[in-house]
């Protein structure tokens, strides 16, 4: 469920309705009047939350699922028979639209009166530059300290300790004590979700939020998109360079050093200790093992194994890489 804290949710919505708004039609035997409360992910819906199902490597996380609806394809419905069905040529697309009207696009105010809404809660201690917006329902713990013009949304809790940067911007995140986030930074923006339609590109809404655990170090220039659905998460001691790109839901585990430039696209699941090097590129949906490490300007594209080193594009084992730098070495060398 979005937090309530940065969403307003409209609804309830009967299935029918849903179905119309959409333009989906009902499985058979689908109860069209079924109330339906919100929008949701496979793994953490609950029985009045609806979710799209577009992926056949998905079967067994809905079986497993509480939702109380899902949206997918006719060919796809065959897996599905523990919830109700609306059929759809484009599940995702469907998605897009029924989120929207769970959660139409608003414009908050970010303070109410002045720089400071009235109902943020600053700690006595922490320090507020010159130009700094805290909006509403914002929560600054002790002795943190938020630098010129930066923008602390509505509803976002940053812990004790920490060092805000001049010209940030904060949205929809909850940030945990010590972090360091430097001068430029932006968290919580939209993710990149789109959904190709015959009428031009669909805005998939974005109603996750960005987890930053304690310990944090964020570089100068560098954004962390917030999730669509659930979260993204940046672990405890996670050490992050300038000009950085984190996508939506990306889960980053703790103690990890990732390096200027590196691209890091949606979904990716990153584990403990890992060390990415400048300008590494990763492909959606990867999954790196605890302890591996990545050269620098690697393209990662399958899964990487925990301990694993790699370079090259494609990503390689390191030793195979220059083994082959080696062997192209001999057979360009010219004899003398």
């Amino acid at each position: 469920m979005p937090d309530p804290r940065f969403y307003r949710r409209a609804g309830p919505f009967s299935l029918a309705d849903l179905a119309g708004r959409c333009g989906a039609r009902l499985a058979p035997g689908a109860d069209a009047d079924r109330v339906i409360k919100d929008v949701g992910t496979i793994d953490t819906a609950t029985a009045g939350d609806i979710v799209y199902f577009a992926d056949p490597s998905y079967v067994v996380a809905l079986a497993a699922s509480q939702c109380g609806a899902c949206v997918t394809t006719a060919e796809l419905a065959a897996h599905v028979s523990r919830c109700p069905v609306l059929l759809a040529a484009d599940p995702r697309g469907a998605y897009a639209e029924i989120a929207a009207l769970f959660y139409p696009e608003t414009s908050p105010t970010v303070a109410q009166s002045g720089n400071i809404a009235s109902d943020a809660v600053l700690a006595a201690d922490a320090v507020i530059a010159p130009g700094a917006v805290i909006g509403a329902g914002a929560a600054i713990g002790a002795r943190t300290v938020i630098g010129a013009n930066a923008v602390i949304g509505p509803g976002v809790v940053i812990g004790h300790d920490c060092r805000i940067g001049a010209n940030t911007t904060l949205s929809y995140c909850l940030v945990g004590n010590r972090v360091i986030l430097h001068p430029g930074v932006q968290i919580g923006q939209d993710g990149f979700g789109f959904v190709p339609t015959p009428g031009g590109h669909r805005k998939v809404p974005q109603l996750g939020r960005v987890l930053i655990r304690d310990d944090v170090e964020i570089g100068a220039n560098s954004a962390v998109d917030r999730g669509v659905a659930g979260d993204t998460v940046i672990g405890a001691g996670t050490k992050i360079d300038n000009l950085v790109q984190i996508a939506h839901n990306v889960e980053i585990g703790a103690r990890c050093i990732i390096v200027s430039q590196a691209g890091i696209a949606g979904s990716c699941k990153i584990g403990d200790g890992v060390v990415v090097g400048g300008q590494v590129g990763l492909a959606d949906h990867v999954t790196v093992g605890d302890g591996a490490q990545i050269a620098a300007k690697t393209g990662v594209m399958r899964d990487i194994g925990p301990g694993e080193v790699v370079m090259g594009y494609p990503a390689r084992p390191i030793r195979q890489f220059w083994r082959e730098i080696a062997a192209l070495s001999r057979l360009t060398r010219r004899d003398k």
